[in-house]
């Protein structure tokens, strides 16, 4: 899977780009560890409500949910092994999975901003 480096607020993590259906069904399933400042970010063609869950997923972990522009304007906590639901509030086009707790620990918050360069995304 396709890797690259992206800045949320001032703090860079490594992600893996999750661009087609496949790999948006995928996501994190099945992984039993992601070191700390590595995660997912998953790219959707446009925007619209994302839904995601964490059936055969293992690890805690929290959802940005991020609009056009490249803003946060959701995040919810997610915990393992469930089937409960996480609904971006509005329409979004991007969506961030990293463990639990990073943004709280980096105080990253709503409305905190996204940098990074995906050949093919604007």
């Amino acid at each position: 899977m396709e890797t690259t480096s992206i800045i949320v607020d001032g703090h860079m993590l490594q992600v893996e780009l999750a661009r087609s259906p496949v790999e948006h069904m995928r996501g994190l399933m099945d992984r039993r560890q992601l070191t700390w400042n590595n995660g997912m970010l998953f790219v959707y063609p446009t925007t619209y409500r994302v839904s995601m869950w964490m059936k055969n997923t293992y690890l805690p972990l929290s959802v940005a949910f991020i609009n056009e522009i490249r803003q946060i304007v959701h995040i919810s906590d997610m915990q393992p092994q469930t089937t409960k639901i996480h609904r971006s509030p509005i329409a979004v086009r991007y969506a961030l999975e990293v463990n639990q707790g990073w943004f709280k620990k980096n105080k990253v918050h709503p409305g905190g901003l996204m940098r990074f360069s995906i050949t093919g995304n604007k």
